[in-house]
């Protein structure tokens, strides 16, 4: 997971105007506005390393999991021998918008060109100007080094005449200020569709069913169309703003996985007016239904009463799946799964909530496996991971007994076999290795 720190000089920006303002009339206000912009495009996300210190921002390193291998973020930081301290206006605006790196090699969409060449050419030079604003980080990060014929960069121009749409976003004339604003946001700066929207034979984005949902492995990016059932129809304008916001709507969602993230690093910092226009786009898209989804997913579940049976018979932890959740899961999210408090720090509830409800349970899985972790303004958000303390199979059998109990029970069919999958992809381990590499 892409667990990075924000600069400092990133948090005061949610009080900012609007990102989209006539160009700054001073560097001061281009560096400011650029800041604001590498926030909304989540620059940090994968250009970054994991747990890089303050200093080696935008440094590179972070690895992405791709079909074909791993690919490393680049250091895009101001040092002129390993990042763009050198690089012309155009070189940097060419490699943002078109995929093409500053000594002509094709670029891979894990840089998500296919979005930002719709971004304003101000814009880019504006987060240009930020980056060059900051120190440089001196250093090299690990090389991306694919096997034949994926390290054959000049094979992405063939995907692009397939998979990339070139040109600015313009303004549609016939619809409201927002609307553009939040399309601009969804289409470009955010690159929302790059996770929500499903993917073609070639790995390009399939706009033909645009944020119906991804597939990202372990984890699955949610339909986010207005279909009532399968996307966020029942959601109003508030709680997506909440969402975007916060990460948690009570009896409706919170974040994880790479969503948590989004929010963590760029949504929670956007103004208000930017997060109503993403609202105001995203519930304007065509909607989009899933015939595995047959009601919303917030709206399935019901309270446990098993919980206290086991208890009464000392059942041991290990036995049933219910005397599973009673051990590992109760204490936070009550003995009926409703949850516990209210407000930011609340344990959410599993019943009436979007995850519980999909009928594809590996985002649910992916949490009890990796946990949940949000460095939000508002304080931590923390679910610890239990890959060190649960089997696969007793991992499966809290999912389904999830699934059935609170939530989709289209969804309780995760198998151990699947479980270790999973656990493989995320370098999780059971037992716990130690300090000698050996396992208890």
């Amino acid at each position: 997971m892409k667990m990075k720190y924000l600069l400092a000089a990133l948090l005061p920006l949610a009080a900012a105007t609007s990102a989209f303002a006539d160009d700054a009339s001073s560097s001061a206000d281009m560096i400011k506005r650029g800041a604001y912009l590498a926030t909304a495009a989540d620059c940090t996300a994968c250009h970054t390393a994991p747990n890089a210190a303050k200093n080696q921002q935008f440094g590179g390193g972070y690895p992405l999991a791709s079909p074909f291998g791993v690919i490393y973020g680049t250091n895009i930081s101001s040092d002129k021998q390993f990042g763009i301290g050198n690089w012309t206006d155009d070189e940097f605006v060419r490699a943002v918008r078109d995929g093409v790196g500053k000594d002509g090699q094709q670029l891979y969409p894990a840089m998500p060109y296919d979005s930002f060449t719709k971004m304003k050419r101000d814009d880019v030079l504006a987060i240009k100007a930020y980056l060059m604003s900051l120190p440089g980080v001196h250093a090299a990060p690990a090389k991306t080094d694919l096997s034949f014929p994926f390290n054959q960069r000049w094979g992405m121009t063939f995907w692009k005449w397939f998979n990339f749409d070139k040109g600015e976003l313009k303004n549609d004339p016939t619809k409201s200020d927002d609307w553009n604003r939040g399309r601009y946001l969804v289409d470009a700066m955010e690159h929302c569709g790059t996770c929500h929207t499903p993917r073609n034979l070639t790995m390009g984005m399939d706009n033909s069913k645009a944020f119906s949902g991804g597939d990202l492995g372990s984890w699955v990016a949610f339909n986010i169309t207005p279909d009532k059932n399968a996307g966020i129809g029942n959601w109003s304008q508030q709680d997506l703003v909440t969402y975007l916001k916060t990460g948690d709507v009570a009896g409706k969602a919170s974040a994880s996985g790479a969503m948590a993230e989004a929010i963590e690093h760029s949504l929670q910092h956007l103004t208000d007016g930017d997060l109503n226009a993403i609202a105001t786009y995203i519930r304007s898209v065509p909607a989009i239904a899933d015939d595995k989804q047959t009601q919303p997913r917030d709206s399935f579940g019901k309270p446990a009463t098993d919980v206290f049976a086991d208890r009464a018979n000392a059942v041991p932890f290990d036995k049933t799946a219910s005397a599973l959740f009673n051990s590992n899961c109760a204490a936070c999210h009550g003995q009926s799964g409703g949850g516990i408090g209210k407000g930011f720090h609340a344990y959410p509830s599993l019943f009436n909530h979007t995850s519980t409800g999909a009928a594809d349970s590996r985002n649910m899985v992916s949490v009890i496996l990796g946990g949940v972790q949000r460095h939000m303004d508002q304080g931590e958000v923390m679910m610890p991971s239990f890959a060190n303390q649960l089997n696969d199979e007793q991992i499966a059998q809290i999912s389904n007994y999830v699934s059935n109990q609170f939530g989709n029970p289209a969804g309780a069919t995760v198998t151990a076999k699947e479980v270790a999958k999973m656990r493989k992809a995320a370098d999780l381990t059971y037992p716990p290795k130690i300090e000698d590499g050996t396992q208890k």
